[in-house]
């Protein structure tokens, strides 16, 4: 039989999986949370799509690699291995604040600074569409797993 506390644990361990970065201890800092697209269909939207997979090649490709595995000939060389962006774990299983804020803040944010990340804070080199632009591409490299 089920007590009442082993139903708490059970349903605090359910949130604790749900929330993702949440059981990580990964928390979107109070500046980014919430913030969405410029639009509801900026996502799908094919100028986006293309002007992101520029972007994405131009600035991310040389870490990440072409299809996100973050085997770029770059990525190799850092401390942190960079995220591999065509995963089921990847963006479309996180929050879009959570890819606005990581993109944005690169590897200056905790916990990657002391972990190793040397990702470039994007906001100092990107307009926030452009930002905006390549989530929209990089969850396009698993799309199954995208809304």
């Amino acid at each position: 039989m089920k007590t009442p506390a082993m139903m708490v644990s059970f349903l605090a361990l359910l949130c604790l999986v749900a929330c993702g970065t949440a059981a990580r201890g990964i928390v979107v800092p109070k500046p980014y949370q919430g913030v969405s697209p410029p639009s509801d269909d900026f996502l799908a939207n094919l100028d986006n799509l293309v002007a992101g997979r520029e972007i994405y090649s131009r600035h991310c490709a040389t870490c990440h690699g072409e299809t996100g595995r973050g085997d770029g000939p770059a990525g190799n060389v850092d401390s942190l291995r960079p995220a591999n962006l065509s995963s089921s774990m990847g963006v479309a299983q996180k929050p879009l604040d959570y890819w606005f804020w990581r993109v944005s803040e690169g590897g200056t944010a905790e916990p990657f600074h002391s972990q190793g990340s040397v990702m470039p804070a994007w906001k100092y080199h990107l307009s926030e569409l452009e930002r905006w632009q390549v989530i929209a591409y990089t969850r396009t490299l698993h799309p199954a797993e995208a809304d």
